[in-house]
This record gives structure tokens, sequence and C-alpha cells, in this order.
């Protein structure tokens, strides 16, 4: 019974995608922002369950009330928000994105520090998290001339190939985490060749064994310990990419290189790049997907460091 169920969600998101990526051909990249919007506000509306799960949560995890008006306002905002992106990312690797779409829907700040980063020939690590559509400022870069690269994994529900199609579309090049120890040397050889490595690692990993045990926005939880460890081999900086808004347009904050220090674990280092992702999620927490499934599944254990 628990396979058929598990079997029987699989088969609900597979047709879920299906249709958003039909919605999307017929409507664009224009339309995602107003039916995205739409069809969050219907989730977040339907999802009871879900929505006071998260609620509670995060009103712990910001030291408010439960009943707090602010806390449902913010969760509200944040399933708009990333409902927005799922549905903008779907319609540009469907078709390619116009430069001037490119250069008008999002702003980015810090490109002198990316610059810097490069300089040293090493390759940079662009740290990210599950806030807004991350994808379309690597776009934007690479139509700029930057060498990206693009670290994703390949979710059952969407059709085989779909991200690499996408990210191809704008001279990217896709690595698929899902390959194991051979994604991970192509991330390092992409390093060695002084690209952009953008990668996130805000949702933890799918099986515990595969990551480190940290407390993460307040749940103890297997984060990727792939980012530090990429940096450990490699010498590149790692360098956390933070969203600041949606509307009218997305705009991100590329940070300083996180500093590193000489002798230190890998589990430290994994925790440093964590409280960084962590701070930066804290600063716009109607920006997150608070409702994402790796987040939301475990107990919140205790508020942050």
């Amino acid at each position: 019974m628990r396979e058929f169920r598990r079997w029987l969600r699989r088969l609900r998101r597979r047709a879920l995608f299906l249709a958003m990526r039909q919605l999307m051909r017929t409507t664009g990249f224009a339309g995602a922002r107003r039916i995205g919007g739409l069809l969050a506000d219907i989730q977040f509306g339907l999802a009871w369950r879900l929505r006071r799960r998260c609620t509670r949560d995060l009103a712990l995890l910001l030291g408010r009330p439960a009943d707090d008006p602010s806390v449902r306002a913010q969760l509200r905002q944040a399933y708009r928000v990333n409902t927005i992106a799922i549905l903008e990312v779907l319609a540009m690797f469907d078709r390619r994105l116009d430069d001037d779409v490119l250069d008008s829907r999002c702003d980015v700040e810090g490109l002198g520090r990316l610059r810097t980063a490069l300089a040293a020939g090493r390759g940079a690590i662009l740290l990210g998290a599950h806030m807004g559509n991350g994808a379309l400022l690597m776009a934007r870069l690479a139509r700029s001339g930057w060498p990206v690269s693009v670290v994703y994994r390949q979710a059952r529900m969407m059709s085989a190939g779909f991200f690499e199609r996408g990210l191809s579309l704008y001279g990217i090049e896709g690595i698929l985490a899902d390959a194991g120890l051979r994604a991970y040397v192509r991330m390092q050889e992409a390093l060695k060749r002084g690209r952009i490595l953008f990668v996130i690692m805000d949702q933890g990993t799918k099986a515990a064994p595969d990551g480190i045990v940290l407390n993460f926005l307040g749940k103890d939880m297997p984060m990727s310990a792939g980012p530090a460890q990429l940096a450990r081999q490699s010498g590149a900086p790692v360098l956390p990419l933070l969203t600041t808004a949606a509307e009218p347009v997305w705009k991100f904050t590329i940070g300083a290189p996180v500093p590193r220090v000489a002798g230190s674990s890998l589990e430290s280092e994994v925790g440093v790049l964590a409280r960084v992702t962590e701070q930066n999620i804290l600063q716009y927490p109607h920006l997150w997907s608070w409702h994402h499934r790796r987040w939301r599944k475990y107990p919140l254990a205790s508020a942050p460091r």
C-alpha cells in the first residue's frame, strides 16, 4: 500500500508538471507571474495541513506567535515567489528568451566580486538557494559572456533531459548531480577551466548518509558536503548568491567570498556554508521555499545558532 501511494504521488506530480509545461507553452514567459500568483494562492488555500505546519515552524523559527498575521503573509508570499519562479523556468527552458527580456527581468549587484574571484584562475563556486528564479540570472550571465556551469538534479516528474536542453539554450553547461562521482569530477573540471559553478545546498540531501547532519533553520537535517569539498580540493572561492527582491524584477546580490580557516575540518566548513545560507534566508524569509518537502518533513529541533 505504501508503494502504491508513493507511485500515485509521483504520477500526480508528473501530471502536474506536464500540465504546467503546456500552460507555459500557451501563455509564454510573460504570463508566469500572473498565473503563478493565482496557482500559489489556490495551493496556499487548499493545502491547509501543510500551510499550518509551515506557519507553525516558521513562527517558532522567527520567535513569533503562531497566529502572527505577518508570518502567514510571509509564507503566502513565499508560495507565490517560488511558484512564479518554477513557471518562469518552464517557459524559458522550453523556448529561449530574447536578450532584452533577460536584461530587463533581473538585476544583479556584486559582479565585481565575481570578476575578482575568477581572476585567480581557479574558477568560482556561486552558492545559491531556493529563492526565486536563479536560472534567469545564470542565463543572463551566460549571455553576457560569463562561463557558467549549473549543477542540477533531475526530478522524477520532469521529462528526461529537460534541464540539460533548457540550459543549453543559453550556452550554460549543465552538470547532472544524480550522476554521483562522475558529476563531481565534472564539477572539478569546470572549476579548473575557470568557470562559475552554480550550486545549491539549502534543501539538504535525499538520504542522511549522503550528507552531514547539521542544525539548519532550526531542523537537524543532512546537508550536502559537495560545495565545501569542492572548495577544499580546488581552492576555488565560494561566493553566496542572495535574492533580495522578486518584484517588480528579480534582484540578486553576489556576496564576498566566504573566508576559509586553514586546517579546519570538512564538517566545520560545511557548517560555515550552511550558516551563511541560513543567514541570507532569514534576511528575506518571504522569498524562500519553506514548503519544499526536503525541509518541511523534518521536525523543528531548536532555533538556529
